[in-house]
């Protein structure tokens, strides 16, 4: 995943200055690595996002490894 091993407890920003703790690692219906995202603003608020989309720098900027 271009060069980042995403794990459940990793932490990211987002472009919109959010940032995210990855909650689990899901897999959906083709076998595409998702990530499962709870915001750390409200835990209430989850996101599910590719983890290819997770690992650009451009969309999203880990916060610790």
């Amino acid at each position: 995943m271009d060069g980042i091993d995403i794990r459940p407890g990793m932490r990211f920003a987002s472009q919109q200055t959010y940032e995210w703790e990855v909650a689990e690692l899901v897999t959906d219906g083709v076998s595409v690595p998702h990530a499962r995202l709870r915001a750390l603003y409200d835990p209430d608020v989850t996101r599910l996002v590719a983890c290819a989309v997770l690992a650009n720098p451009a969309r999203f900027k880990p916060l610790n490894s």
